[in-house]
């Protein structure tokens, strides 16, 4: 009598055994999908040294170089300061971005902000990108790094359009 039950009942344990897990997992991924896609999650990355066709512009090669000495007396103790150049050709669409942040790729993965206010910055230096301008332009950030952050070094930064995606530069100071 037992069989006789499993026989009968093959086709629904059948479609319960697969419509239950796609019931769950269907409505988790469109969730995780509206949750996310304001928030930078896929990357595009650049090794150092190269550059990257992103967005409608060539980005890159990016480039992190220790200034603590030209900006000493702005840094606090224990700190760098490293200045990052992304040299942008915006090609004929000309992308609106955020300002980069600099991230840890090994290591703690620490993340750090532009440090432009704690540093004596020449503000007419772009530190993202303005839509529109259809010339070839560098953003350059200054950064205050602990001294132990020795790198290699994710320059991050977002295109609105493009999101969830964002464009991940190498650097190695």
């Amino acid at each position: 009598m037992t069989r006789g039950w499993w026989r009968r009942n093959a086709l629904p344990l059948g479609a319960v055994a697969i419509l239950l897990p796609v019931g769950v997992l269907v409505p988790t991924g469109v969730e995780w999908w509206r949750w996310s896609q304001a928030d930078p999650v896929f990357p595009t990355t650049a090794a150092a040294g190269e550059s990257v066709e992103w967005a409608g512009a060539t980005w890159g090669p990016a480039t992190a170089v220790d200034q603590t000495s030209l900006y000493a007396a702005d840094a606090p103790a224990g700190t760098r300061v490293l200045v990052v150049e992304i040299p942008v050709d915006p090609g004929d669409l000309s992308p609106l971005c955020t300002t980069p942040a600099l991230r840890e790729l090994g290591g703690a993965g620490r993340q750090w902000g532009e440090a432009t206010t704690e540093v004596d910055w020449r503000y007419e230096r772009p530190t993202s990108c303005e839509s529109g301008s259809p010339v070839p332009f560098t953003v350059s950030v200054p950064y205050l790094v602990p001294d132990d952050a020795r790198g290699p070094f994710g320059v991050e930064l977002t295109v609105p359009d493009e999101l969830p995606g964002f464009l991940r530069l190498e650097v190695i100071p």
